[in-house]
């Protein structure tokens, strides 16, 4: 059979691209796929915003294509679209429109006509007959399987941090008790600490954040802001244990799919919105997740019983080929 040619939707945003992949690289594991990466950036929010109220009765998909995003729609046509993130949901249906293919969405709608998608994927159901709730949000198939026994010899914490974003906000004192608590964690567990900063976090956040850990109980640091380094996977895989600040939904799933224990930390202020409120609440609820407020770090436990990761890469690629199947009958 030949490849299945795919058009993956982004929008630059490297937690939207991250889930676009992940179902692709599902498909990836039932039939070959040739990927084309259409990179998009809106020109025009208020076609856009147009164009999400009209939707539903748009005709002349390609116009409108190029009204909202400047350009004209690629050449060539593709037998799948896949995309994530509010940006490309409305290419991702005038696209799909245009060439009479299936499309794949991974999000919450953001008030879009569901009947423009043959599927949505999201871990919150959202109450639309075209959406499939999966246990874990698509990840790359490099990142969907639960890593190998953390080596013996030192017992190592992971520890994954974000800043201010998605409803949460970081203070000084916030970077402060973080450190304490994560010395405090540390030193009851008998472990060292691989830190890893991010984009986020900033300069003035790390530089409370090395004041405040005693570095004899750091293992390994990445000071992004300083030097920054792509370590991620390294120290989920070395580590028996995980903290994550839980602003960035992406950590938090790619620390869950490593299969270890998982603790996640939240700021005085931490407002996420109900569709990712709902989510943290359910990886509580099906035993992936611990979840505790920075201030109480030092007291809080990680889970006591890691529960099965389950299959999503099976479970999209069961979703995803029958429509393909109808689309080719």
């Amino acid at each position: 059979m030949s490849p299945i040619n795919v058009w993956l939707l982004s929008d630059g945003a490297p937690g939207h691209l991250s889930q676009s992949r992940g179902i692709v690289d599902a498909l990836a594991t039932r039939r070959a796929v040739e990927v084309t990466t259409v990179e998009l950036k809106v020109r025009s929010t208020l076609w856009k915003r147009l164009g999400r109220l009209a939707l539903p009765r748009i005709r002349d998909a390609a116009a409108w294509f190029r009204r909202i995003y400047g350009v004209a729609p690629p050449p060539g046509r593709p037998e799948l679209i896949v995309s994530s993130g509010a940006n490309t949901l409305l290419a991702n249906a005038l696209l799909a429109r245009l060439h009479r293919v299936p499309n794949v969405y991974s999000g919450t709608l953001k008030g879009y006509d569901p009947a423009a998608f043959d599927c949505v994927f999201s871990v919150v159901p959202l109450g639309v007959a075209c959406n499939h709730v999966l246990p874990l949000p698509p990840v790359p198939g490099e990142l969907a399987r639960p890593l190998p026994a953390a080596p013996g010899g030192e017992r190592l914490i992971a520890v994954l941090i974000g800043g201010d974003g998605a409803g949460y906000a970081f203070n000084d004192e916030d970077w402060r008790a973080f450190a304490d608590g994560l010395a405090t964690l540390a030193r009851r567990e008998g472990a060292r600490l691989l830190l890893t900063t991010s984009r986020r976090t900033g300069a003035a956040a790390e530089t409370l954040l090395r004041e405040n850990l005693p570095a004899e109980l750091l293992a390994d640091a990445v000071w992004w802001s300083q030097a920054p380094r792509k370590v991620m996977r390294d120290f989920l895989a070395a580590a028996q244990a995980i903290v994550v600040t839980e602003d960035s939904l992406s950590m938090v799933a790619e620390s869950l799919y490593s299969g270890r224990p998982v603790l996640s930390v939240a700021p005085a202020v931490a407002q996420p919105n109900a569709n990712d409120g709902a989510a943290l609440q359910g990886y509580v609820e099906r035993g992936l997740l611990a979840r505790t407020p920075i201030a109480g770090l030092a007291d809080a436990a990680f889970p006591s019983r890691t529960a099965a990761i389950p299959d999503v890469q099976a479970e999209i690629a069961e979703v995803v080929l029958p429509l393909l199947e109808r689309s080719a009958a």
